[in-house]
């Protein structure tokens, strides 16, 4: 059962590889278009999948099912002395396979999911205890996390295309002492 299992997953992965490539080169992409680029036949494409729209809708959920463990993580622990757990949390996921989430990535302006990631860390910062009991102007504070995760995501987006040459895990670092420096004054700034 468990071969089955796995084999459906790897073969998931490819018909949803095939999508990310062509989205980039066309947003009209066929079942024939992803049949063609997977190297399976339609049969194993509709054992999966009905159309291309639930190839769509598969990488969302999944994708987003895994970044929302970023939101329980903080739940659990204070962010504000330990924003590494973020980020740490963040580079695990996209360690799992930097390939495949380059292709998410680099393809995510036609599906949504910066936006999907974006507010499961946004939720996890709003709903953090630590951080909203020192917060009394809650519009400010949603402005400012706001503003600071956004930016967060530019540069993760960033370093997929290549245009901040570091290693990840650099990144995580930068960023986590940057959260950490700044939660202060964003606290500050949203009173």
């Amino acid at each position: 059962m468990k071969a089955i299992y796995k084999n459906s997953i790897a073969t998931k992965k490819k018909i949803t590889s095939a999508y990310l490539t062509l989205l980039h080169k066309s947003k009209k992409i066929s079942v024939t278009d992803i049949v063609e680029l997977a190297e399976i036949n339609r049969g194993t494409f509709y054992l999966h999948f009905n159309n291309v729209d639930d190839v769509e809708k598969y990488l969302g959920d999944v994708v987003s099912l895994k970044f929302k463990g970023i939101e329980t993580c903080f739940r659990q622990k204070d962010i504000s002395t330990n924003p590494e757990l973020l980020f740490n949390e963040l580079n695990n996921i996209l360690k799992e396979d930097l390939e495949y989430y380059k292709l998410i990535i680099n393809a995510a302006e036609n599906i949504q999911l910066i936006d999907k990631i974006k507010h499961y860390i946004m939720n996890a910062i709003s709903n953090n205890f630590e951080v909203m009991k020192y917060v009394t102007n809650l519009d400010s504070f949603k402005l400012v996390v706001n503003y600071t995760v956004g930016g967060i995501m530019d540069c993760y987006t960033e370093w997929f295309k290549g245009n901040i040459n570091c290693e990840l895990d650099h990144l995580c670092t930068f960023l986590s002492q940057l959260v950490k420096n700044g939660l202060n004054g964003i606290i500050r700034h949203a009173n």
